[in-house]
């Protein structure tokens, strides 16, 4: 799929409606615009003589970090560019773990409007969390913890990494955003911990919450309903029938022989 340009030509924001991949031709070379963007990451900047193809090659630059993402066996936690601005992704981290087990939170990546150069994507938790390095304010992740520079080779998938991280690995040594936390996880543990079950149990009450923006790629979830999910459980667990279980492939084995990739002679 293609996207299209707004009506008054302007293309700087890159909101639009459906996939947010763009179609731009390829290099005189026969490269396509993936493979070209995913060494423009690495290589040094050059200098972009058309604006237009700048901002194409710079959304498939975020294509090929989403596809990398897509590779890492990253677990417990989702995420999705928007379909209406590429430059915006979210985010769910379930947190199977540590002091913060059962955990549901929400969060939102926004990347810097010159991708993949300038400074580390923000982090901004939409769930109320309450931990050292997150914002009580307005939610938002200390990333020069784990960034003290973002660098070009820096990559999304470790910067959603790092997410997962700080909350299995609590490091005393952190420089806290949130001081009343960073207090009582070093002088009165049990009262932190207190203040982490009750964020955990709001983010769980809130799992159903009304999408606050309307776009086809936000991450929600609906609750259980019998009729629609039990044929589907029981279609996962309920052990197959012999004549339900089909071979897959086909046979490189002539019938009444044993010998791989053999085949009738030829007459």
């Amino acid at each position: 799929m293609s996207g299209t340009k707004n009506e008054d030509g302007k293309d700087d924001n890159l909101n639009r409606q459906g996939s947010f991949r763009k179609l731009v031709p390829g290099s005189s070379n026969g490269d396509s615009p993936l493979s070209m963007s995913a060494r423009m990451i690495d290589r040094p900047i050059v200098p972009q003589t058309n604006k237009q193809h700048a901002v194409f090659l710079r959304e498939y630059n975020i294509l090929s970090e989403y596809k990398m993402l897509c590779s890492q066996d990253l677990k417990g936690i989702y995420v999705i560019p928007s379909a209406l601005n590429s430059f915006i992704w979210f985010g769910v981290q379930f947190i199977r773990q540590g002091i913060y087990k059962g955990g549901v939170f929400r969060f939102t990546i926004t990347l810097p409007p010159n991708f993949p150069l300038g400074d580390c994507p923000k982090v901004v938790f939409e769930t109320r969390v309450f931990h050292p390095l997150i914002n009580p304010d307005n939610g938002e992740l200390c990333t020069t913890w784990g960034f003290a520079e973002w660098r070009r080779n820096n990559r999304i998938w470790q910067l959603i990494q790092y997410i997962t991280k700080i909350f299995i690995k609590l490091d005393t040594k952190m420089t806290p955003v949130n001081q009343e936390a960073s207090s009582l996880q070093e002088n009165n543990f049990e009262a932190f911990r207190e203040h982490v079950k009750t964020c955990v149990r709001e983010s769980v009450n809130q799992v159903f919450n009304t999408p606050p923006i309307d776009d086809p790629h936000y991450i929600a979830f609906s609750p259980y309903v019998n009729e629609l999910h039990d044929p589907v459980k029981r279609d996962i667990y309920e052990p197959k029938s012999e004549e339900e279980i089909k071979p897959l492939g086909l046979s490189w084995v002539q019938p009444g022989s044993l010998q791989p990739f053999s085949k009738p002679e030829a007459r």
